[in-house]
């Protein structure tokens, strides 16, 4: 008996879905892309001598976007991998 089980779907129960590995994938790079975006905008504020204004205020915000987007990406990720080696 091997040490692992094969992936749920090659015993035809069901299991991992396309859709939810391309969504991760997606919300994933559209993390990346908040992020970096968020941060140029930041360093623009910052180098203009806007702390504590509504661009600053913004920029902090795309962050925080760029964080709940990474944060729901990685739990579809391991939740879809999790429904392949279920047993």
């Amino acid at each position: 008996m091997p040490l692992t089980s094969p992936p749920a779907s090659s015993t035809g129960r069901g299991g991992g879905s396309l859709f939810r590995i391309l969504f991760g994938i997606v919300l994933f790079l559209a993390a990346l892309v908040l992020a970096v975006f968020g941060f140029l905008r930041l360093i623009a504020v910052l180098d203009g001598g806007g702390y504590g204004t509504a661009p600053m205020i913004t920029a902090l915000a795309v962050l925080g976007a760029a964080g709940a987007c990474l944060a729901v990406a990685i739990a579809t990720l391991i939740w879809d991998v999790a429904k392949r080696y279920e047993r």
